[in-house]
């Protein structure tokens, strides 16, 4: 979208939606791919031991916090997936599709709680 590459949405909506093309629009988009990257990459930075942090408890503290935001944020898409109403017009089919689709996406936050633990747990004494 940042680009300009057509991405299904008509340009009123790029425009009212997004601010695109623009300068506001295209660095939220930006800093939205940023921030999702460096979410991303953090539970590598508690698995391995190459980097040697200074002060491992503050960062085990920061990733719980992390890892609770993530987990908060899963069950609520989860509770309104079934709870509201969608308005996109699929059929039962290809809502149970793309319901499967984004379904290993939800365990992406009980499994960084589970590395945020183990690094919690080898860095507490």
């Amino acid at each position: 979208m940042a680009c300009g590459v057509y991405v299904g949405y008509s340009d009123e909506i790029l425009r009212e939606k997004f601010g695109l093309p623009g300068f506001g629009g295209v660095a939220y988009l930006v800093t939205l791919v940023v921030v999702g990257e460096l979410a991303a990459l953090l539970p590598l930075l508690l698995v391995t031991d190459r980097w040697r942090l200074s002060r491992p408890r503050t960062v085990a503290g920061v990733a719980w916090g992390c890892a609770i935001v993530a987990n908060l944020f899963a069950l609520s898409q989860v509770v309104l997936y079934f709870a509201v109403e969608s308005r996109t017009y699929m059929s039962a089919t290809a809502n149970a599709v793309t319901g499967l689709c984004y379904a290993p996406l939800f365990a992406i936050p009980p499994l960084f709680a589970a590395v945020t633990w183990s690094y919690w747990k080898r860095h507490r004494a």
